[in-house]
């Protein structure tokens, strides 16, 4: 059979009532992807403050901007104060890290508040194994955060349209961790005006690192510096017979002013620059048992006084290694005068804690993204063991796990 136009006539108000039961799903999903936007936003928004606030915490383990750096302090020989240490290193985190949250925002919420609760330390050693505290009873590496929006932290977040279908908000956490990494020092960035704390007096590697397993001067006495703390008299030296010490960072025959402007404002990298010209920088470029880093003849009284007035500032420390160390007949380099030559194997971070009667040092922590770290060196900081020994330099914490 057949039909017609006529026949069938029109078919009015048929796409109306269609439409009508198509609008809910189609409104729901709308709803659904505003809100779905809207919670992703908000994690990522929380996920980077959860981030920037684990690596805040963990550099101010490092050090909290007064010298009274943690990990280096804490693993200092004879330390006694080590609960003290670890209890305001990990009070100074806590600070930092809540104080990156309430900069931040997420989810329209402004003044983050993140709970103490929510803050843990632990230790993540090379392998990247965690352990938390206090099942960990050393000095903490890691710092784990976890940002809230919940009810516990800065409130559920509100959706728009879920709550026609009975939702109203949403609970949303995020989770970092950052640990702190050591590694020892091989070059330095040639940065136009950038000078750098290089402190231009040297010291014997071996007593160094006797030091930081005894805390005693190569005569055996141990001296403490006012932080009851053991410190180090690098100059007069009590190494042997002599007074072994500057070091020139330009490898000219350097008079007062400069050692004195150095030690004052800084080794500005055109200077440093000829050190990598005579291929003595990068150190891991440089000959083994090459003794070619200029020395500096003698110390003046104004150099002493120079560095007297720079007690409680940083340096980096460049230390060498002996050419003879054997006890009646040490050398710690070859030539005379002005002709006088070191092996620097290393540079270290040093507090100075007093002058003028003598130099004395304490090691400290150093974190600079312009100084070049040895690659194979970068480690998580971790406690000296036999064989190895205290780390002074760091590199910028980094978000891990």
């Amino acid at each position: 059979m057949i039909f017609s136009r006529a026949t069938c006539g029109p078919r009015r108000g048929a796409v109306a009532p269609l439409m009508a039961v198509l609008l809910i799903p189609l409104v729901g999903m709308v709803a659904f992807a505003v809100d779905m936007a809207w919670i992703v936003e908000t994690e990522n928004e929380l996920q980077s403050v959860a981030d920037s606030a684990a690596l805040a915490a963990a550099d101010a383990l490092i050090s909290d901007g007064t010298n009274q750096n943690g990990f280096v302090q804490y693993y200092l020989p004879g330390q006694t104060n080590q609960d003290t240490i670890l209890s305001n290193a990990q009070a100074n985190a806590r600070a930092a890290a809540k104080a990156y949250a309430k900069a931040n925002r997420a989810g329209g919420k402004s003044n983050l508040v993140l709970n103490d609760s929510d803050i843990e330390f632990g230790f993540t050693d090379s392998s990247g194994n965690y352990t938390a505290l206090p099942t960990y009873t050393g000095f903490p590496n890691t710092v784990k955060v976890t940002m809230r929006r919940d009810s516990s932290a800065n409130g559920s977040l509100g959706l728009f349209f879920a709550p026609v279908i009975g939702t109203r908000n949403v609970d949303l956490t995020a989770k970092a961790a950052a640990t702190i990494y050591t590694g020892t020092v091989d070059s330095f960035q040639n940065l136009v005006n950038k000078p750098y704390r290089i402190l231009p007096m040297t010291y014997d590697v071996s007593s160094w690192n006797n030091f930081l397993q005894t805390g005693q001067a190569p005569d055996g006495t141990t001296d403490t510096a006012a932080n009851g703390a053991p410190q180090l008299q690098i100059y007069p030296s009590i190494k042997d017979e002599g007074n072994f010490g500057l070091i020139s960072l330009d490898q000219g025959n350097d008079g007062a002013s400069t050692i004195n402007d150095w030690i004052d404002n800084g080794v500005p990298s055109s200077d440093l620059q000829q050190e990598f010209t005579a291929g003595l920088l990068p150190l891991s470029a440089h000959a083994a048992n090459s003794w070619d880093w200029k020395g500096n003849p003698g110390v003046k009284v104004s150099d002493i006084h120079t560095v007297a007035d720079h007690v409680g500032e940083v340096y980096l420390m460049p230390l060498f290694k002996a050419k003879n160390s054997s006890q009646g007949n040490y050398n710690a380099g070859v030539g005379d005068g002005s002709n006088y030559y070191y092996d620097i194997v290393q540079f270290v971070a040093v507090t100075i804690t007093q002058g003028d009667s003598g130099v004395h040092v304490q090691p400290t922590a150093y974190i600079d993204p312009n100084i070049v770290l040895s690659s194979s060196s970068i480690t998580p900081a971790a406690p000296p063991t036999a064989g190895t020994y205290l780390t002074t330099t760091f590199a910028a914490p980094k978000l891990s796990q």
